[in-house]
């Protein structure tokens, strides 16, 4: 379905679009890792108390990663 779209919305052009796209992938590829490593280092010393911002951090980077598999599909 194409909608119009009026003069006063900016509308990225599709490079913009795709570079944000991927921007977002790698963000969030980065998150995941860099959560997963502090969790995993947190588990040796024994701190698993302090985790919650650790998984916070890794769901941020799933949904990033999953906003751009759905960007994929359409």
């Amino acid at each position: 379905m194409n909608f119009p779209i009026p003069d006063f919305v900016p509308v990225p052009s599709a490079e913009i679009m795709q570079t944000i796209s991927i921007i977002s992938l790698i963000i969030g590829i980065c998150l995941v890792g860099a959560g997963l490593l502090f969790l995993f280092l947190n588990k040796k010393k024994g701190k698993e108390k302090k985790a919650t911002a650790l998984w916070v951090v890794i769901g941020i980077g799933v949904l990033l990663i999953a906003n751009h598999g759905i960007q994929l599909l359409f």
